[in-house]
Protein backbone atom coordinates (compact mmCIF):
# COMPACT_ATOMS: atom_id res chain seq x y z
CA UNK A 1 0.00 0.00 0.00
CA UNK A 2 2.79 2.59 1.28
CA UNK A 3 1.62 5.63 2.54
CA UNK A 4 -0.27 8.12 0.61
CA UNK A 5 2.19 11.41 0.63
CA UNK A 6 1.75 12.49 -2.98
CA UNK A 7 -0.61 15.47 -2.49
CA UNK A 8 2.27 16.90 0.05
CA UNK A 9 5.06 16.33 -1.89
CA UNK A 10 7.24 18.51 -4.74
CA UNK A 11 9.16 16.47 -7.60
CA UNK A 12 11.20 17.70 -10.01
CA UNK A 13 11.23 16.26 -13.56
CA UNK A 14 14.55 14.53 -14.52
CA UNK A 15 16.21 13.13 -17.58
CA UNK A 16 17.73 10.13 -17.85
CA UNK A 17 21.43 11.55 -19.02
CA UNK A 18 21.23 13.61 -15.52
CA UNK A 19 20.84 9.67 -14.13
CA UNK A 20 24.25 9.02 -15.61
CA UNK A 21 27.03 7.59 -13.34
CA UNK A 22 24.01 7.09 -10.67
CA UNK A 23 23.97 4.21 -8.33
CA UNK A 24 20.15 2.82 -7.61
CA UNK A 25 18.81 1.37 -4.64
CA UNK A 26 15.79 -0.73 -5.86
CA UNK A 27 12.98 -1.79 -3.65
CA UNK A 28 13.14 -5.15 -5.14
CA UNK A 29 8.95 -6.65 -4.10
CA UNK A 30 7.93 -3.14 -5.04
CA UNK A 31 9.21 -3.59 -8.97
CA UNK A 32 9.48 -7.35 -9.36
CA UNK A 33 5.00 -7.13 -7.92
CA UNK A 34 5.00 -4.55 -11.30
CA UNK A 35 6.65 -6.82 -13.20
CA UNK A 36 4.48 -9.66 -11.80
CA UNK A 37 1.37 -7.95 -12.60
CA UNK A 38 2.08 -7.85 -15.98
CA UNK A 39 -1.01 -9.61 -17.74
CA UNK A 40 -2.30 -10.40 -21.20
CA UNK A 41 -5.67 -9.39 -21.89
CA UNK A 42 -8.44 -11.89 -22.00
CA UNK A 43 -10.61 -12.43 -25.47
CA UNK A 44 -13.05 -9.59 -23.88
CA UNK A 45 -10.66 -6.97 -23.66
CA UNK A 46 -12.10 -6.90 -19.37
CA UNK A 47 -9.13 -9.33 -17.50
CA UNK A 48 -6.02 -10.88 -18.23
CA UNK A 49 -4.26 -14.08 -16.86
CA UNK A 50 -0.92 -14.29 -15.83
CA UNK A 51 2.09 -15.20 -18.32
CA UNK A 52 2.71 -19.27 -17.17
CA UNK A 53 5.48 -21.42 -18.63
CA UNK A 54 4.82 -25.26 -19.71
CA UNK A 55 5.71 -25.54 -15.93
CA UNK A 56 3.19 -23.33 -14.47
CA UNK A 57 4.64 -21.22 -13.10
CA UNK A 58 4.90 -17.11 -14.11
CA UNK A 59 7.59 -15.90 -15.88
CA UNK A 60 6.70 -12.40 -16.45
CA UNK A 61 9.05 -11.08 -13.88
CA UNK A 62 11.95 -12.99 -15.07
CA UNK A 63 11.66 -11.62 -18.57
CA UNK A 64 10.96 -7.93 -16.95
CA UNK A 65 14.05 -8.03 -14.50
CA UNK A 66 16.24 -8.97 -17.87
CA UNK A 67 14.60 -6.16 -19.61
CA UNK A 68 14.99 -3.72 -16.79
CA UNK A 69 18.95 -4.61 -16.42
CA UNK A 70 19.60 -4.04 -19.71
CA UNK A 71 17.61 -0.56 -19.74
CA UNK A 72 19.44 0.77 -17.03
CA UNK A 73 22.44 -0.44 -17.74
CA UNK A 74 21.95 1.31 -21.59
CA UNK A 75 21.47 4.54 -19.18
CA UNK A 76 24.55 4.30 -17.02
CA UNK A 77 23.07 3.32 -14.16
CA UNK A 78 24.08 0.46 -12.03
CA UNK A 79 21.33 -1.10 -9.69
CA UNK A 80 21.61 -2.55 -6.30
CA UNK A 81 18.22 -4.97 -5.33
CA UNK A 82 17.33 -5.24 -1.88
CA UNK A 83 14.50 -7.57 -0.59
CA UNK A 84 12.40 -7.47 2.32
CA UNK A 85 13.61 -9.48 5.39
CA UNK A 86 11.66 -9.55 8.70
CA UNK A 87 8.11 -8.80 8.37
CA UNK A 88 6.83 -6.56 10.82
CA UNK A 89 4.51 -7.52 13.70
CA UNK A 90 2.03 -4.88 12.00
CA UNK A 91 2.05 -5.53 8.72
CA UNK A 92 -0.11 -7.98 8.59
CA UNK A 93 -1.05 -11.64 9.51
CA UNK A 94 1.60 -13.63 9.22
CA UNK A 95 1.00 -17.74 8.89
CA UNK A 96 2.71 -19.63 11.47
CA UNK A 97 5.53 -20.60 9.42
CA UNK A 98 5.92 -19.36 5.99
CA UNK A 99 9.66 -20.94 5.08
CA UNK A 100 7.73 -24.83 5.95
CA UNK A 101 4.98 -23.76 3.95
CA UNK A 102 6.57 -22.72 0.53
CA UNK A 103 8.68 -25.70 1.15
CA UNK A 104 6.21 -28.20 1.66
CA UNK A 105 4.31 -26.43 -1.44
CA UNK A 106 7.26 -26.35 -3.30
CA UNK A 107 7.88 -30.31 -2.64
CA UNK A 108 4.60 -31.06 -3.66
CA UNK A 109 4.72 -28.85 -6.96
CA UNK A 110 7.97 -30.86 -7.96
CA UNK A 111 6.09 -33.84 -7.37
CA UNK A 112 3.16 -32.99 -9.76
CA UNK A 113 5.71 -31.99 -12.30
CA UNK A 114 7.51 -34.96 -12.33
CA UNK A 115 3.87 -37.23 -12.68
CA UNK A 116 3.00 -35.00 -15.49
CA UNK A 117 -0.28 -33.72 -13.28
CA UNK A 118 -0.77 -30.51 -14.58
CA UNK A 119 -3.70 -29.25 -13.48
CA UNK A 120 -2.12 -29.81 -9.51
CA UNK A 121 1.24 -28.36 -10.62
CA UNK A 122 -1.02 -25.30 -11.74
CA UNK A 123 -2.95 -24.96 -8.35
CA UNK A 124 0.18 -24.84 -6.11
CA UNK A 125 2.36 -23.02 -8.90
CA UNK A 126 -0.19 -20.13 -8.11
CA UNK A 127 -1.40 -20.79 -4.14
CA UNK A 128 -0.30 -18.20 -1.69
CA UNK A 129 2.08 -20.68 0.42
CA UNK A 130 4.15 -21.05 -3.11
CA UNK A 131 4.12 -18.48 -5.77
CA UNK A 132 5.02 -15.03 -4.18
CA UNK A 133 8.21 -16.99 -2.62
CA UNK A 134 8.76 -18.80 -5.56
CA UNK A 135 8.82 -15.71 -7.49
CA UNK A 136 11.31 -13.96 -4.89
CA UNK A 137 13.74 -16.99 -4.72
CA UNK A 138 13.91 -17.08 -8.79
CA UNK A 139 14.38 -13.27 -8.76
CA UNK A 140 17.40 -13.55 -6.85
CA UNK A 141 18.92 -16.62 -8.54
CA UNK A 142 18.56 -14.51 -11.89
CA UNK A 143 20.22 -11.12 -10.54
CA UNK A 144 22.84 -13.52 -9.45
CA UNK A 145 23.56 -15.31 -12.45
CA UNK A 146 23.28 -11.97 -14.49
CA UNK A 147 26.38 -9.93 -11.81
CA UNK A 148 23.80 -7.87 -10.26
CA UNK A 149 24.11 -7.35 -6.45
CA UNK A 150 21.28 -7.62 -4.12
CA UNK A 151 20.82 -7.45 -0.56
CA UNK A 152 18.83 -8.98 2.27
CA UNK A 153 17.06 -6.38 4.42
CA UNK A 154 16.86 -7.09 8.43
CA UNK A 155 13.12 -5.90 8.07
CA UNK A 156 11.96 -3.98 4.99
CA UNK A 157 13.46 -3.47 1.51
CA UNK A 158 12.31 0.31 1.40
CA UNK A 159 13.88 0.91 4.89
CA UNK A 160 17.17 -0.73 3.12
CA UNK A 161 17.26 0.81 0.36
CA UNK A 162 16.93 4.19 2.77
CA UNK A 163 19.80 3.37 4.40
CA UNK A 164 22.37 2.52 1.20
CA UNK A 165 20.75 6.16 0.75
CA UNK A 166 21.75 7.78 3.84
CA UNK A 167 25.23 5.82 4.11
CA UNK A 168 26.16 7.29 0.40
CA UNK A 169 26.66 3.97 -1.09
CA UNK A 170 23.62 4.65 -3.52
CA UNK A 171 22.78 7.96 -4.69
CA UNK A 172 18.90 6.90 -5.10
CA UNK A 173 16.44 5.17 -3.99
CA UNK A 174 13.64 3.28 -6.90
CA UNK A 175 10.36 3.03 -5.49
CA UNK A 176 6.93 3.96 -6.42
CA UNK A 177 5.81 4.20 -2.71
CA UNK A 178 6.27 7.41 -0.46
CA UNK A 179 7.55 4.96 2.35
CA UNK A 180 11.14 5.49 1.77
CA UNK A 181 11.03 9.12 2.47
CA UNK A 182 9.15 8.15 6.21
CA UNK A 183 12.47 5.89 6.32
CA UNK A 184 14.71 9.38 5.63
CA UNK A 185 15.88 8.05 1.94
CA UNK A 186 17.85 11.75 0.80
CA UNK A 187 16.86 11.02 -2.44
CA UNK A 188 14.12 9.36 -4.32
CA UNK A 189 13.20 8.60 -7.87
CA UNK A 190 10.44 7.16 -9.62
CA UNK A 191 8.87 6.24 -12.78
CA UNK A 192 12.16 4.68 -14.43
CA UNK A 193 10.38 2.83 -17.03
CA UNK A 194 11.88 2.04 -20.46
CA UNK A 195 8.05 2.45 -22.18
CA UNK A 196 7.96 5.68 -20.44
CA UNK A 197 3.88 4.61 -19.24
CA UNK A 198 2.81 2.26 -16.39
CA UNK A 199 -0.47 0.36 -16.45
CA UNK A 200 -3.87 1.69 -14.34
CA UNK A 201 -3.87 -0.60 -11.40
CA UNK A 202 -7.10 -2.97 -12.01
CA UNK A 203 -7.61 -1.61 -15.59
CA UNK A 204 -6.54 -2.49 -18.92
CA UNK A 205 -5.27 0.96 -19.90
CA UNK A 206 -2.31 3.00 -19.21
CA UNK A 207 -1.14 6.29 -17.93
CA UNK A 208 2.33 8.46 -19.65
CA UNK A 209 5.01 8.60 -16.96
CA UNK A 210 8.34 11.13 -16.48
CA UNK A 211 11.22 10.09 -14.43
CA UNK A 212 10.97 12.56 -11.61
CA UNK A 213 13.54 13.18 -8.22
CA UNK A 214 12.33 13.52 -4.78
CA UNK A 215 14.46 15.38 -2.10
CA UNK A 216 13.38 14.46 1.29
CA UNK A 217 15.63 17.72 2.66
CA UNK A 218 13.56 20.22 -0.01
CA UNK A 219 10.49 18.14 0.98
CA UNK A 220 10.48 18.93 4.76
CA UNK A 221 11.33 22.78 4.05
CA UNK A 222 8.91 23.08 1.74
CA UNK A 223 6.09 21.73 4.54
CA UNK A 224 8.01 23.08 7.36
CA UNK A 225 8.27 20.22 9.59
CA UNK A 226 11.25 17.99 10.60
CA UNK A 227 11.97 14.11 9.81
CA UNK A 228 9.77 13.67 13.27
CA UNK A 229 6.45 15.14 12.19
CA UNK A 230 6.56 13.40 8.59
CA UNK A 231 6.38 10.42 10.43
CA UNK A 232 3.64 11.76 12.96
CA UNK A 233 1.52 12.89 9.66
CA UNK A 234 2.17 9.40 8.09
CA UNK A 235 0.81 7.82 11.15
CA UNK A 236 -2.72 10.11 10.57
CA UNK A 237 -2.69 9.54 6.94
CA UNK A 238 -1.67 5.40 7.16
CA UNK A 239 0.72 3.47 6.51
CA UNK A 240 1.47 -0.44 6.09
CA UNK A 241 1.59 -0.57 10.02
CA UNK A 242 -0.86 1.33 11.07
CA UNK A 243 -4.50 2.32 8.85
CA UNK A 244 -4.65 5.77 9.91
CA UNK A 245 -7.63 8.46 11.27
CA UNK A 246 -10.48 8.22 9.52
CA UNK A 247 -11.42 11.58 7.79
CA UNK A 248 -7.78 12.54 8.25
CA UNK A 249 -5.68 12.92 4.71
CA UNK A 250 -2.20 14.24 3.76
CA UNK A 251 -3.60 18.21 4.15
CA UNK A 252 -5.32 18.11 6.88
CA UNK A 253 -3.03 15.41 8.55
CA UNK A 254 -0.17 18.39 7.68
CA UNK A 255 -1.80 20.88 8.87
CA UNK A 256 -2.99 19.00 12.41
CA UNK A 257 0.82 18.27 13.08
CA UNK A 258 1.95 21.87 12.53
CA UNK A 259 -0.96 23.28 14.70
CA UNK A 260 -0.07 20.44 17.11
CA UNK A 261 3.58 19.83 16.79
CA UNK A 262 2.92 15.73 17.33
CA UNK A 263 0.46 13.18 17.43
CA UNK A 264 0.08 12.98 21.23
CA UNK A 265 -1.01 16.67 20.93
CA UNK A 266 -3.71 16.40 18.10
CA UNK A 267 -5.09 13.44 19.91
CA UNK A 268 -5.69 15.53 23.30
CA UNK A 269 -6.68 19.06 21.30
CA UNK A 270 -8.60 16.54 18.21
CA UNK A 271 -10.64 13.87 20.53
CA UNK A 272 -14.27 15.01 19.74
CA UNK A 273 -13.69 14.91 15.82
CA UNK A 274 -11.61 12.31 15.25
CA UNK A 275 -12.07 8.81 16.52
CA UNK A 276 -8.15 8.07 18.05
CA UNK A 277 -9.40 4.93 20.11
CA UNK A 278 -7.21 2.83 17.48
CA UNK A 279 -3.93 4.95 18.33
CA UNK A 280 -2.71 4.05 20.98
CA UNK A 281 0.39 5.24 22.70
CA UNK A 282 2.35 1.54 22.19
CA UNK A 283 0.97 1.95 18.12
CA UNK A 284 2.44 5.52 17.71
CA UNK A 285 5.57 4.22 20.06
CA UNK A 286 6.42 0.72 17.41
CA UNK A 287 5.23 2.75 14.13
CA UNK A 288 7.75 5.73 15.13
CA UNK A 289 10.62 3.04 15.78
CA UNK A 290 9.92 0.91 12.43
CA UNK A 291 10.17 4.56 10.69
CA UNK A 292 12.68 6.54 12.83
CA UNK A 293 15.14 3.59 13.85
CA UNK A 294 14.54 1.10 11.56
CA UNK A 295 16.25 -2.82 11.28
CA UNK A 296 18.96 -2.72 8.44
CA UNK A 297 21.35 -5.17 7.23
CA UNK A 298 24.08 -3.17 8.33
CA UNK A 299 27.37 -5.10 6.19
CA UNK A 300 30.38 -3.35 5.45
CA UNK A 301 30.35 -5.73 2.41
CA UNK A 302 31.53 -3.85 -1.11
CA UNK A 303 29.31 -4.31 -3.92
CA UNK A 304 30.48 -5.09 -7.31
CA UNK A 305 28.99 -5.97 -10.69
CA UNK A 306 29.62 -8.34 -12.99
CA UNK A 307 29.19 -9.49 -16.69
CA UNK A 308 26.38 -11.91 -17.30
CA UNK A 309 27.17 -15.66 -15.79
CA UNK A 310 25.65 -17.01 -19.61
CA UNK A 311 25.73 -20.73 -18.34
CA UNK A 312 23.27 -20.33 -15.08
CA UNK A 313 21.37 -17.72 -16.99
CA UNK A 314 19.96 -20.32 -19.87
CA UNK A 315 19.56 -22.79 -17.16
CA UNK A 316 17.43 -21.05 -15.08
CA UNK A 317 15.81 -19.80 -18.30
CA UNK A 318 15.54 -21.79 -20.36
CA UNK A 319 16.03 -25.32 -18.88
CA UNK A 320 14.38 -24.82 -16.10
CA UNK A 321 11.19 -22.50 -17.52
CA UNK A 322 12.02 -23.29 -20.64
CA UNK A 323 11.63 -19.90 -22.14
CA UNK A 324 12.48 -19.51 -25.85
CA UNK A 325 16.66 -20.13 -26.20
CA UNK A 326 17.37 -17.41 -29.48
CA UNK A 327 15.04 -14.65 -27.79
CA UNK A 328 17.21 -15.55 -23.97
CA UNK A 329 20.21 -15.59 -25.31
CA UNK A 330 19.88 -11.89 -28.07
CA UNK A 331 18.56 -10.23 -25.01
CA UNK A 332 22.17 -11.34 -22.88
CA UNK A 333 24.25 -10.26 -25.91
CA UNK A 334 22.78 -6.74 -25.22
CA UNK A 335 22.87 -7.09 -21.50
CA UNK A 336 26.77 -8.06 -21.77
CA UNK A 337 27.16 -5.10 -24.35
CA UNK A 338 25.59 -2.70 -22.23
CA UNK A 339 26.94 -3.68 -19.23
CA UNK A 340 30.71 -3.25 -20.73
CA UNK A 341 29.11 0.66 -21.69
CA UNK A 342 28.13 1.32 -18.09
CA UNK A 343 31.20 -0.27 -16.45
CA UNK A 344 33.80 1.91 -19.05
CA UNK A 345 31.22 5.21 -18.16
CA UNK A 346 32.03 4.66 -14.79
CA UNK A 347 35.93 3.39 -14.43
CA UNK A 348 36.01 6.86 -15.97
CA UNK A 349 34.36 9.18 -13.36
CA UNK A 350 34.97 6.98 -10.42
CA UNK A 351 37.39 8.95 -8.96
CA UNK A 352 34.95 11.87 -8.74
CA UNK A 353 33.29 11.14 -5.42
CA UNK A 354 33.54 9.05 -2.80
CA UNK A 355 30.22 7.31 -2.73
CA UNK A 356 31.35 5.52 -6.36
CA UNK A 357 34.55 4.74 -4.94
CA UNK A 358 32.90 3.11 -1.81
CA UNK A 359 31.24 0.58 -4.35
CA UNK A 360 32.51 0.07 -7.85
CA UNK A 361 35.61 -2.03 -8.58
Amino acid sequence: MGVKLQDLIAKKIVSYPELAGGIIAIDAPNIIMSLFNFTRKSPDGTNGELILDRTQRPISHLYGLLYRLNFLYSKKIFPIFCFDGRVSELKRIITKDQLNDFRFAQNWYKKAIESGNRTVARELALSKEYMWQNIILESKQLLGALGVPYVESAASAESQCAHLGKQKIVHYSNSQDYDSLLFGCPLVIQNVSKSLRRKVQGKWKYTKITPVQISLKKTLKQLGINQFQLVDIGILIGTDYFPGIKGLGPKKSLALIKKHNQIENVIIKEKNKYDFSELTANIIKKVRKIFLFPDVNNSTDSYSWNSPNKSNVLKLLCEDHFLNKERVENNLNKLSTNYEKCKGYFQKRKNTTKSIQLALF
